[in-house]
Formats: structure tokens, C-alpha cells, sequence
């Protein structure tokens, strides 16, 4: 079938509003937040899931490559193209479809994005726990697919833990619905949890079910400052060996600082490394709780502790933390962005090493992210030349090696996508590599669905 008549069939099965055939717009969603792939042949907006099982019916019969796409917030080019065929844009499905404070879930469409269910269950006096950085302009489905975590995820998890149920078109243009209404369920496989981070690859989510959780009645934030790394570390194993689990914990270096320091025109005490911690009260009330973490903030080294506890001053706190992503260009017009995790016992080795991977290639990094499980985001920063780029692919294998070496895992919140999957083999079985592609093939089985990610499909 020519390229032509399957440009005509599409437009039978969306509104003329809805697809997208000029090369003008199609090169905003040949990228997403990192990555640039290729040119698509079309981008389609569907409405429905039978808008969608008809564009994956349509794609197995000619056939055509289909790339899923909510906002293109993702850092590893899991939904940019890589072949010829169609961007399936998922932002037009966009309903919340309900919301059950008796229950504790809503249901919605793939398309919502992830700020907008937490304006609206902020009405019921509930919150949905998984805060991506991107959490205000980033899609419930993407995060579904990505398995995204955030600084909420030390206390309350990831998107997992939270998917009570989905409904999805597979490759081969079925509709299935997976898991169920209540919090527990135990019967047959659990193939919610199987499609959750699966990065577009097995079925297109259209329909998501999650848990929600009351808004803790008080809350404070602490911020941290370090004269070293040292001491910033020693106050995190304090807090934890004292019974302490915040919701969020938040760990910056110095470099990180400097690049904040900049971005916000604002001046911190002199420091190698900081801490932001949320509370919230646990019996003996907010106001001694935190003092408590204050005292061992003090102890463990830190020359200034900051309180906020009003919504104003928390968010003045998270600023610092929060525009680091577009802080860090003051560095280097390339960010080369890697999202390592290692048990939290091996972070100081973690982000030592990355700092010497660094000053051996000549490179500048910031490193910062969930200091609480472990998961460091180590940022290069480099210019355009091809000079440039080989010296920090060396030095993300090096980082990548480290990140083994210490039981480590090569991402714990971007996914795989394109950026990673020459790693890929370095921490998985070929075993299970192969198992995996096995399952790719019931689900879906010519191969359609977001080809050359995640597992060399």
C-alpha cells in the first residue's frame, strides 16, 4: 500500500484535525526532551480506544511502524521515531472519567496530564503519589509506560505501585483489560504490572486506574547545606538509622549548586552538597519532628538548616531543586543525562566516581536526584563537537561499569529507550533478554510497536 493510501485511510479514522501530514509540524515530535530521532510519516491524534485498535489494525495489514507519544517529556528517546511510520500522539484523550474518594481511585484517559489529576483530586482532599520532575506537563499514560518515580517515590513508590488497572490496544489491534477496581486483587498473571514500564512496546495504553491517598494533614520541608559530601551523606544514614523516612529526600552537589546559585540569582551558604527533606507529622506532631531532624541535620555537619512550612516557602525550597534540569545548560549547550541507581550503602562511591569519570575526560557533570533509594542523576554536560561527544560516550561506559560493579541498575526512572540499549546486555541475561522477546511477540507479533527500544526489538 503507497504512502498515499494510507495517509487517506487514516484520515477515515480520525478527524482532519487530528492528523498531520506537514513536514513543519511533524519535526515537533521527531524529538523529546533529549532525543532527536527521524522524520514520521504522520502524527495522528486519536480520540478513542477504537480510534486506536483501528490505526493498529490499519498498521499490521500494510504494515507501518506506530510510535506511542503523550507530551515527548521522556530523557531517552522512548517515544521519538526510529523508522518510517506514524506518531499515535495520545494528548487528545484526555478525560477524566472518574473520581472515587469512597474507593480511593480515578480513571483516566491516557492523555491527562499527571498535574491535572492532582489538581482535581486535591479536591477530594487525596493525592496521587508518583511527582515526576515533569509532573505538570507530562501524561499519565507515558508515566504508565515509563514507569516514572519522582522525589515522592523514597516514601510512597513508583507509578507501579499505584496502577490498579489498564486498558490497552496490543500490537495485533486487541483491546484488553488488565487488573481491576480494588486496591488488592490476586487472581491470574499480573499483566498490568508487566504492561507498567514497558515503554510502548507490547500495547498502547488508553485508560489507567489508580490508587489515590489522603493529603498528609501537616507537612514542613528542611533544606541542608554541607561543607561536604562527607557529612551530607552521614546525615542521611543518620536519619534512616534513627527510624526517620521522609517522603522525599533530595541531594545536590556542589557543582549543582553553583549551576542553581546562577539560574535563580540567588546566593547559598558555601557548600559542597545539599539535602532537601519533606516531612510530614508522624504522632508527636510536625513542629517536633522536625525539630528532631533538624538536631541531626546539625549533627551529622550542616553549617545552615532552612524551615519551610507553609506552601510559599516549601516551594521557594524545591525551586533549587526543581530548575536544576534547565540550570545545568549553564555548563554546556549537550546534556548527556544518565538516571543511575545503587543500593544506598554505595552512593558516596557512586557519586565520587562519577566525579572522577568526569575530571578524567576533561567533562563537566552535576550529579544530584533521590539520594533516599539510591537513584543519582548524573548529568555531562558538553559541547556540540564530534570530540565532545566520544569522550563522554566513553565516559557513560565507564559510569555504567561503575554503576554495576556496585549492584547497581543503568536506570531507575527514564527507561531504556534508544540512549541505553547498548547497555543493555551488560545487566541483563541473555536468558532473559530472550524471554522477554518472546513476550513481545504474543502481545505483539509483526512487530509494529516502537521498534529499535528498550531490548533491541
Amino acid at each position: 500500500m503507497s504512502f498515499e493510501k494510507v495517509i487517506k485511510k487514516l484520515g477515515r479514522i480520525v478527524d482532519p484535525g487530528d492528523l498531520l501530514i506537514n513536514e513543519e509540524d511533524l519535526l515537533c515530535y521527531a524529538y523529546d526532551a533529549n532525543v532527536r530521532g527521524i522524520l514520521p510519516w504522520a502524527v495522528v491524534f486519536p480520540r478513542s480506544t477504537e480510534q486506536v485498535r483501528e490505526i493498529l489494525l490499519l498498521a499490521n495489514e500494510v504494515p507501518f511502524f506506530v510510535f506511542p507519544r503523550g507530551t515527548g517529556t521522556g530523557m531517552t528517546g522512548g517515544s521519538v521515531p526510529t523508522a518510517g511510520g506514524v506518531v499515535l500522539c495520545m494528548t487528545k484523550m484526555k478525560a477524566i472519567k472518574e473520581i472515587s474518594p469512597e474507593d480511593g481511585i480515578a480513571i483516566v484517559e491516557a492523555g491527562v496530564l499527571n498535574g491535572e489529576l492532582q489538581q482535581e483530586a486535591k479536591k477530594h482532599n487525596l493525592f496521587f503519589p508518583p511527582d515526576p520532575s515533569s509532573y505538570l506537563y507530562s501524561t499519565i499514560g507515558g508515566n504508565v509506560a515509563e514507569n516514572a518515580g519522582g522525589a515522592r517515590a523514597l516514601r510512597y513508590g513508583v507509578t507501579r505501585d499505584y496502577v490498579l488497572g489498564l486498558e490497552v490496544v496490543t500490537g495485533k489491534g486487541d483491546i484488553l483489560r488488565t487488573g481491576r477496581r480494588t486496591w488488592k486483587g490476586v487472581v491470574g498473571y499480573d499483566l498490568t504490572g508487566l504492561f507498567v514500564g514497558s515503554e510502548g512496546t507490547l500495547g498502547v495504553i488508553t485508560e489507567v486506574t489508580v490508587k489515590l491517598l489522603p493529603i498528609p494533614p501537616e507537612w514542613g520541608t528542611l533544606v541542608g547545606f554541607f561543607p561536604s559530601l562527607s557529612e551530607a551523606f552521614q546525615a542521611v544514614w543518620s536519619l534512616f538509622s534513627e527510624g526517620i523516612m521522609p517522603s522525599s529526600l533530595e541531594f545536590m552537589d556542589q557543582f549543582s549548586l553553583k549551576c542553581a546559585e546562577k539560574f535563580l540569582q540567588a546566593e547559598f551558604p558555601p557548600s559542597e552538597a545539599l539535602l532537601i527533606l519533606e516531612l510530614e507529622g508522624i504522632g508527636i506532631g510536625l513542629g517536633e519532628f522536625l525539630k528532631r531532624v533538624r538536631e541531626i541535620l546539625l549533627r551529622s555537619g550542616a553549617q545552615e538548616v532552612e524551615e519551610a512550612l507553609s506552601f510559599e516557602e516549601s516551594q521557594r525550597i524545591w525551586r533549587i531543586r526543581r530548575g536544576l534540569s534547565q540550570a545545568a545548560y549553564a555548563l554546556g549547550p549537550v546534556k548527556v543525562n544518565e538516571d543511575i541507581v545503587v543500593p544506598r550503602s554505595k552512593i558516596a562511591e557512586a557519586v565520587r566516581g562519577a566525579h572522577q569519570i568526569a575530571e578524567k575526560y576533561g567533562i563537566n557533570v552535576l550529579c544530584f536526584g533521590h539520594i533516599g533509594d539510591g537513584n543519582i542523576h548524573v548529568n555531562f554536560m558538553i559541547g556540540p563537537s564530534e570530540e565532545e561527544r566520544a569522550k563522554v560516550h566513553k565516559a557513560v561506559g565507564e559510569l555504567f561499569d561503575l554503576t554495576l560493579s556496585l549492584g547497581g541498575t543503568l536506570s531507575g526512572e527514564h527507561g531504556v529507550g534508544i540512549t541505553k540499549l547498548p547497555y543493555v546486555v551488560k545487566e541483563l541475561a541473555q536468558e532473559a533478554i530472550t524471554l522477554m522477546r518472546e513476550i513481545k511477540k504474543v502481545f505483539d507479533p509483526r512487530g509494529i510497536l516502537n521498534p529499535h527500544k528498550a531490548l533491541l526489538f
